[in-house]
């Protein structure tokens, strides 16, 4: 006697505790990044906003939006990740490319120091946030 089975594949979704913990890594680990160029390098992290003005990088700006793209991130990963198979490879195709266009953005930094501690932030972050959310 044969016995078939139907077996229906579960697509294994991010869990919001991985989601909330990859946001609060992401948080901490831009926080280090913020005071080692700001407190221990002496840089001021500022960009051109405006006419002739600037606009300080703060760490309240850092930690909120560190937590804001992890947290979007992770929502938007889990929710591809049930509609598709391919959810996690092709949420990792546009985390990387959103990451790269983030790159940008240092570019209006007053100094060059500004500029990389800026490029230095987004790098943290996007690589803990897609590392932190796709490890299994």
């Amino acid at each position: 006697m044969t016995t078939v089975t139907n077996e229906i594949q579960q697509r294994t979704r991010v869990g919001w505790p991985r989601i909330a913990g990859t946001a609060a890594a992401a948080a901490v680990t831009a926080t280090v990044v913020w005071l080692l160029w700001t407190a221990v390098g002496g840089v001021d992290l500022e960009v051109k906003s405006g006419g002739a003005g600037a606009q300080q990088i703060g760490i309240g700006s850092v930690v909120i939006s560190s937590l804001l793209i992890a947290l979007a991130g992770g929502a938007l990963l889990r929710w591809w990740q049930g509609r598709s198979e391919r959810g996690t490879r092709r949420w990792t195709i546009l985390a990387v490319g959103i990451a790269v266009l983030s790159l940008i953005t240092p570019t209006s930094a007053l100094t060059v120091a500004a500029g990389l501690g800026l490029v230095s932030l987004h790098v943290v972050v996007a690589v803990v946030v897609i590392a932190g959310l796709r490890r299994r």
